[in-house]
C-alpha cells in the first residue's frame, strides 16, 4: 500500500529556504552520510551513506538510532569517530503519495530524481545525542514515533536513543541553473508551507 504523506503544496521553486523546510518537514527518511571509521564492507576514510528516517521539529532533524547501528559506530563509538554527517533527501521518495509529481516520475517526460526541479536537499553539521529524559527527547520522539509508530516497537535491550542533526550547511537544487547555499539562519526562519507568490 501507499505510504500515507499529509502536508502542504510545495512552495514555489523561488523560495528556496521554505522549500528546504518543506523538504524536512514532509519527507520521513534520506540517506545518512557518514565518514567510515570501519573496515568491514567499506574502508577508513570512505564516504557511507546509509538509509535513515528521521522526523523533523522545527527545522531539525531528529533520529532515532543505535550504537550498534554502523553509521552511529562512525558517529558515536569508534575510537576515530567523527560527528560530521549530511542527511539528502530527495523529492522522488514521495513516488507512491499523493504528493508525487510528474517531475520525479521515471518515464514520465524528463522526469528522474536527477531532474533539477525534483527536489534535492542536503542538510549537513554534527549528529549530537539528545539528552536522555530531556523535554527536547519528549518532544523528538512524539514527533518520531508519530511519523515511524513501528519505532515504539524495537527491542528495548537495542538501546535506541534520540540523536539530532545540528545544521551549519543547507545545499538544495529545486530547479533549473545550479544549487542554491541557503543560510541556516535562512533556513530556520521560513516557512514549510509558504505560498507567497514571486514575481521574476
Amino acid at each position: 500500500p501507499a505510504q500515507q504523506v499529509t502536508a502542504a503544496p510545495l512552495p514555489p521553486y523561488q523560495n528556496q529556504a521554505a522549500t528546504a523546510r518543506w523538504m524536512a518537514q514532509t519527507l520521513v527518511w534520506g540517506v545518512l552520510s557518514t565518514t567510515s571509521t570501519r573496515s568491514q564492507a567499506t574502508r577508513v576514510g570512505d564516504a557511507f551513506g546509509n538509509p535513515n528516517s528521521f522526523a523533523d521539529v522545527g527545522g531539525i532533524p531528529y533520529l532515532y538510532v543505535s550504537d550498534d547501528d554502523s553509521s552511529m559506530i562512525d558517529v558515536f563509538v569508534a575510537q576515530a569517530a567523527n560527528p560530521r554527517v549530511s542527511l539528502a533527501l530527495s523529492e522522488a521518495s514521495l513516488l507512491g503519495t499523493k504528493l508525487a509529481r510528474p517531475e520525479c516520475t521515471v518515464g514520465a517526460g524528463l522526469g528522474d530524481p536527477e531532474n533539477p526541479p525534483c527536489a534535492r536537499l542536503v542538510l549537513s553539521g554534527n549528529l549530537l545525542r539528545v539528552a536522555a529524559n530531556s523535554t527536547e527527547e519528549s518532544t523528538a520522539n512524539r514527533a518520531l514515533f508519530a511519523k515511524h509508530p513501528s519505532f515504539t516497537k524495537y527491542p528495548k535491550d537495542h538501546k535506541f536513543f534520540t540523536a539530532k542533526l545540528e545544521i551549519d550547511s543547507v545545499w538544495l537544487i529545486d530547479f533549473y541553473g545550479g544549487a542554491a547555499i541557503i543560510k541556516p539562519s535562512e533556513y530556520f526562519a521560513a516557512s514549510p508551507t509558504a505560498a507567497t507568490s514571486i514575481v521574476v
